[in-house]
């Protein structure tokens, strides 16, 4: 992620070695957006396990295990996913910022970056409030999981515009590319995709119909 944004550093990196084993350095933004990366799965990970503390598969002790652990986790990490978000929003280069500012393309993913700041607010509340209350109601859940997908969504439009400026400050612009679609390539894997899908599906029908007996065994 970091070379695709510095197109600028390829040759002089692989003139030095062509192994392509380093990282270009004097980036600003490549700490935030590692800890973004790290932080954001622990985030999403812990709302998951909040969702899971709703359902109606565990006894009430592991429901409140679950909303205790998932919500603490959700909570703190949760606070260092949006205190990275805001690093590597300040360290953006100045064309990045003016472009999300003015830019009539980029002003929505502009608008998205501070959607993202709420949507985020609201989902470490809902964290802090499973975590540190233990709370196992299927709406928190249901909450965690809505706020969790627009977190994604605001995200992923900011950082698209993000990736889209800062190339365009150094002369591509990604919507001036000669396209040539491989449609072998893509057809293999939206077969493999769907394949894919099948095989969860019987894996999870195989599931369902092996709980009870499983159960009648255990007893």
């Amino acid at each position: 992620m970091t070379l695709m944004l510095r197109p600028e550093v390829w040759r002089e990196m692989y003139t030095a070695s062509g192994a392509g084993a380093f990282l270009p350095t004097g980036d600003p933004t490549t700490t935030p957006r590692w800890l973004l990366m790290l932080a954001g799965g622990l985030f999403i990970g812990g709302l998951w396990i909040v969702y899971l503390a709703g359902r109606s598969t565990f006894t009430a002790e592991e429901k409140r295990f679950a909303a205790g652990l998932g919500g603490k986790i959700a909570f703190l990490s949760g606070v260092l996913y949006l205190g990275a978000g805001l690093w590597a929003a300040s360290v953006q280069p100045v064309a990045v910022k003016a472009g999300l500012a003015t830019h009539p393309l980029y002003k929505f993913a502009g608008f998205a970056g501070y959607g993202w700041l709420a949507f985020v607010a609201v989902a470490v509340a809902v964290g802090a409030i499973a975590g540190f209350g233990r709370v196992t109601a299927g709406w928190l859940g249901w909450a965690g999981a809505l706020v969790a997908l627009l977190v994604e969504i605001t995200f992923t439009v900011y950082r698209d515009g993000v990736r889209d400026l800062t190339l365009l400050s150094k002369g591509y612009d990604v919507w001036d590319r000669a396209v040539a679609t491989n449609w072998g390539v893509v057809g293999l894997f939206l077969l493999l995709f769907v394949g894919g899908l099948g095989v969860i599906g019987w894996l999870i029908s195989v599931v369902a119909r092996a709980q009870k007996p499983m159960e009648g065994a255990a007893s």
